[in-house]
């Protein structure tokens, strides 16, 4: 795959058999922090570095524990178990100021999918096309943005709504073709569920986060570089906390993967 601006900023230096390091978090910078579907993409690189997988990714659950630096970022990789059809690695990254404690930990777990038949599906939400969805501005805000293409089409931001429910159409802005690190990275592009709900920003920061894929890799190629539907909604906001959940759609209507988090704001 040519190196588009994802895969330039998940190149790992290796330093030891299982130990990287990165210096690329500020191309995919947030605000105070690397972006965490940075981070996310990064975790699944390092694990791919030290052991390719013959499965595919699986599922992700990851903490953030302390803000992501721009750059001297140490990744470890382990294995926790290898088994006959799934896999579990872990990843660790610690600041290179700093390595004793870990900024951000996350378990990973490859296995194929099986083939069976489909017994249930949620329904693909009511939306406008890409093409007659409004475009977000990539600026002014967090760098981050300029990595993507993403248009509006259920929800208003920094608005007073019944529920903090939203949806928006998202490609790679360099038409990088989709992937397992490129879903990874995209999750995370939905905006804190307080902006559905007040007209005043009220920023969130992730604490606890994981990820389900519910397709195989070649389904996923199908998509091409075409928008998918990255659409996130929470059942509950307030004690200066949200639990939010998401949900990524092919254009075609079918479900790619769901995601959970938990974020303070």
């Amino acid at each position: 795959m040519p190196q588009f601006p994802l895969d330039k900023a998940t190149d790992l230096i290796r330093l030891e058999d299982n130990r990287f390091k990165s210096d690329a978090g500020g191309s995919y910078w947030n605000f105070q922090s690397a972006f965490g579907g940075w981070a996310l993409a990064l975790a699944y690189s390092a694990v791919e570095e030290a052991a390719p997988q013959e499965g595919a990714l699986a599922s992700v659950t990851a903490s953030f524990l302390k803000p992501l630096p721009q750059d001297g970022l140490i990744v470890d990789v382990r294995s926790l178990r290898e088994g006959r059809r799934t896999n579990f690695y872990r990843t660790e990254f610690f600041a290179d100021t700093d390595a004793i404690e870990p900024t951000f930990v996350a378990d990973l777990v490859f296995s194929d999918l099986r083939d069976k038949p489909q017994d249930y599906s949620a329904k693909f939400p009511t939306v406008m096309a890409p093409e007659d969805s409004d475009r977000i501005p990539d600026s002014p805000g967090p760098r981050f943005l300029s990595k993507y293409e993403q248009r509006m089409c259920l929800g208003k931001a920094f608005s007073k709504q019944d529920q903090p429910h939203s949806a928006v159409w998202v490609r790679d802005a360099s038409e990088r073709p989709w992937d397992a690190k490129g879903l990874l990275a995209a999750s995370d592009t939905p905006m804190p569920r307080t902006f559905f709900l007040d007209p005043s920003p009220r920023f969130g920061a992730t604490v606890q986060y994981d990820l389900h894929m519910h397709c195989t890799p070649a389904e996923l190629e199908e998509q091409g570089s075409d928008f998918v539907l990255v659409e996130a909604n929470a059942d509950l906001v307030g004690r200066g906390r949200f639990s939010q959940k998401t949900r990524i759609w092919s254009r075609a209507g079918k479900l790619l993967a769901i995601s959970n988090q938990l974020a303070f704001y």
